[in-house]
């Protein structure tokens, strides 16, 4: 990064850590963009963890929050640099009551879908603005006045408490410039203190792009919460070398790269994890009339076969499962501690079974909630499960169907078949569960065909399909398919080693190529996948407000007369296969 501003690197400095120097105080900053729709899991797992395990503070800052809620009431007030009509001023107006307090315009479908999508534009103009300050800021030494003003403010906000330490968990691209640039005036206001980077998007990021901001002192990868313990406890005890502490990557000047890797490990049992802390978070921080809290019974996935799948990387070794009395206890201590009763399970899957012990637990002691979770469509999904399952709160689903041709579905080795999968959508609305369907747009070299059969597959099963959440196919560094691309009809992947992403572009023999997959996942989007919904909405609401929507029906006001299109009668852009960029591109496979 070339920053304007000098900065000291940690090795020019007289820096031995002493247990007389060390406060223990730490912060994790959750740092912009991304929109405030539920509250932060891990930071509120790793602030458990530390403070029970050690005599550290750690607090949890969501200048992320803090960001979009400042925003619209800039906006409200007429301070914002959006300039509004005053038809749209009324409009926005309504927009940030209905998605903070919520109020009779939640329950209209007609005004919901107006709203939320008019709310949308806004956000989505204004993060593009900053996030294109924040990297000409970064990339270039670029300072717009408002970002510079923005990132010297969250520094001494999360420096206010004097800390040590100073953690940045990143769960999304779109948060890595922010929390760099944020990171960077930490550093240059308190040099003494840690800096840490961590999260989902951290653990895909190589160690060469974010060792290159010196300011960053530590990242911790997969698991964080007994890699981040640790740390603490090391720096605790003074020490300079950072050896042995798992899913920990540490500035080291003996070796070449100036950095060192220590082997990943799962680092804490759930036996001995304690129930996340989310005491620092203001609950009506969140854009959701009703607060819906997150909650992970096990780590990593029953299934781990997904050959476009990277979600392993947030997680160390095989599937981890809580007891199913700690996870009801776990959803208990959060009823009665913070009186929340809508819950979202983020486990990547659960199994029938584990569904099944903990539905019944929760109705043998009476805990009254609504909730929804992830699922693969297995056939060993019986309508006893699921109604067991919808009497202990289950509302909705999201199921990863991905395909329903049998060819893409073995490609992707989901285990399932059309059939089976269709099915299991029409048990699931017999015992009064909502499905909404995972589908990719695009997958390496499925042809418009085999395209076309999912989408009369959708068409087919239209009565027990309720929402589609579809998206261009991804190639994700780490998959199998980014692995092994001559099996998936792949030719060449080009190389994006010297940039903070996580998806790399990609020549294909046959199918959509990855420059087109967005068009046309924006196509039947459009045409065809919104007409399956009710409360059309997006910016990740969906999730928590749709199982609002599903937990209060006697409540809504519906549009009324929807209609799928038969996708037979639907012109979409033709496929345009093979190679889409320069041919004088570096590439990492030929």
């Amino acid at each position: 990064m070339d920053f304007r501003y000098g900065y000291r690197a940690d090795s020019e400095r007289n820096g031995t850590l002493s247990g007389d120097f060390m406060n223990r105080q730490a912060n994790i900053a959750i740092c912009p963009f991304s929109f405030p729709a539920s509250l932060p899991l891990g930071p509120s797992i790793i602030k458990a963890f530390a403070e029970e395990h050690s005599d550290f503070k750690v607090n949890c800052v969501d200048l992320n929050a803090e960001w979009y809620n400042t925003f619209v009431d800039a906006a409200l007030a007429g301070k914002s640099f959006v300039q509004f009509t005053p038809e749209a001023r009324t409009d926005f107006a309504k927009a940030a009551k209905m998605f903070r307090d919520g109020g009779d315009v939640f329950w209209d479908e007609a005004e919901y879908q107006r709203l939320s999508r008019f709310f949308e534009s806004i956000i989505r103009k204004v993060e593009n603005v900053f996030l294109d300050g924040f990297e000409r800021a970064c990339a270039k030494g670029e300072y717009v006045p408002p970002i510079k003003a923005y990132a010297e403010h969250a520094a001494r906000k999360l420096l206010a408490n004097d800390p040590s330490v100073v953690g940045f968990s990143l769960m999304f691209r779109e948060q890595y410039m922010p929390s760099v640039l944020i990171a960077y005036y930490v550093k240059a206001l308190r040099p003494d203190v840690k800096i840490v980077f961590g999260g989902g998007y951290t653990s895909a990021c190589h160690p060469s792009i974010l060792f290159a901001n010196p300011f960053i002192d530590f990242v911790v990868f997969n698991e964080g919460e007994g890699g981040f313990h640790a740390l603490l406890m090391a720096l605790d005890e003074g020490r300079t070398r950072f050896d042995g502490i798992a899913n920990l990557i540490w500035r080291d000047p003996t070796v070449e790269e100036g950095w060192t890797k220590n082997p990943k490990s799962p680092s804490v049992d759930f036996k001995t994890q304690p129930y996340p802390d989310f005491s620092d978070f203001q609950l009506d921080s969140y854009f959701q009339p009703e607060p819906v809290f997150p909650i992970m019974s096990s780590k990593g996935c029953a299934w781990d076969k997904c050959t476009f799948c990277t979600h392993h990387r947030s997680y160390s070794g095989a599937h981890r499962a809580a007891p199913t009395d700690r996870v009801v206890g776990e959803i208990e201590h959060m009823v009665n501690t913070y009186g929340v009763k809508r819950f979202a399970f983020v486990d990547e899957m659960i199994s029938p079974g584990r569904f099944r012990r903990i539905s019944e637990d929760l109705i043998e002691k009476k805990i009254d909630i609504t909730w929804y979770a992830l699922a693969k469509p297995d056939l060993i999904y019986t309508e006893e499960i699921l109604k067991v399952m919808h009497d202990g709160g289950c509302r909705y689903i999201l199921w990863g169907v991905e395909s329903a041709n049998q060819r893409i579905i073995d490609l992707m080795d989901k285990g399932t078949t059309p059939d089976g999968v269709s099915e299991v959508l029409a048990r699931s609305t017999r015992a009064g569960i909502h499905n909404h369907l995972f589908i990719i747009v695009g997958f390496p070299s499925e042809t418009e065909a085999e395209f076309q059969e999912t989408m009369e597959f959708l068409y087919d099963n239209r009565n027990n399909v309720h929402r589609i959440l579809a998206c261009g196919f991804s190639l994700d560094n780490g998959s199998v398919i980014f692995k092994e691309p001559e099996r998936f009809g792949i030719s060449r992947i080009w190389d994006v080693s010297n940039i903070a992403t996580v998806s790399v572009k990609y020549d294909v023999e046959q199918g959509v190529g990855c420059f087109d997959t967005e068009k046309h996942a924006m196509f039947w989007k459009t045409n065809f996948f919104d007409h399956f919904e009710a409360f059309k909405g997006d910016l990740g609401l969906f999730r928590n407000h749709a199982l609002l929507h599903y937990t209060y029906p006697e409540r809504i006001k519906p549009v009324g007369g929807r209609r799928v299109p038969n996708p037979r009668k639907l012109k979409p852009p033709p496929y345009q296969a093979g190679r889409t960029v320069a041919s004088d591109r570096k590439v990492l496979t030929k």
